[in-house]
């Protein structure tokens, strides 16, 4: 109740006081053209590496351009808005990265499954997957043959790939594995791309 008296109290005061047509900032503003002036008095803007100085003088001579603070008392309220506004704008980006995130994370699961019941879908992927790990055994060119010939998904290629595998230290399964993850990836981040907005 006393907050709320006090409110009341101070919104009568506040309009009673009479305004100046011109702040000594906005005199300031005036003497740099073209440029937008940040209120200097309370100091830079609190903006993370990466997020765009621009928009943020933009969100502030747009605020300072709608209100016309006429004194320091105007340009704190005008200051703490653009600030507050700035959080909510950075709010809503981590809400929606992090909502894409877990739903392409759940895309990529669905995609593992489609690849892991039906080869066909990502052999050629598997083969120069494959080829990329035999580089680090084999010459190039026999590491490209090797994975031809191991490719394919049939019994003789099969065995072959396990004894080629086995060979430099690793699983058939996890290569499998990897490989289709590595393709879930690729198709999952080609979908966003596709269907960003611009």
């Amino acid at each position: 109740m006393r907050c709320a008296s006090v409110i009341r109290l101070v919104e009568r005061m506040v309009a009673f006081v009479p305004r100046k047509s011109e702040s000594k900032t906005e005199v300031a503003a005036a003497q740099v053209p073209g440029q937008v002036q940040r209120l200097s008095l309370f100091g830079p803007p609190l903006l993370l590496e990466g997020e765009d100085a621009a928009a943020y003088d933009e969100l502030l001579a747009r605020m300072c351009a709608a209100v016309k603070p006429v004194d320091v008392i105007d340009e704190m309220l005008v200051a703490d808005i653009v600030a507050l506004q700035w959080e909510v704008l950075r709010w809503r980006r981590l809400k929606r990265t992090l909502m894409q995130e877990v739903a392409l994370k759940a895309l990529e699961r669905f995609l593992i499954d489609r690849l892991e019941s039906n080869y066909a879908l990502h052999e050629e992927h598997f083969q120069s997957y494959l080829a990329e790990i035999l580089k680090n055994n084999f010459p190039p060119e026999q590491a490209e043959m090797l994975a031809a010939e191991c490719a394919p998904n049939t019994d003789e290629a099969n065995d072959k790939l396990g004894r080629v595998l086995i060979s430099i230290g690793l699983g058939m399964n996890d290569v499998l594995d990897d490989a289709r993850a590595d393709k879930a990836k690729e198709l999952a981040q080609e979908y966003v791309r596709v269907n960003e907005t611009p």
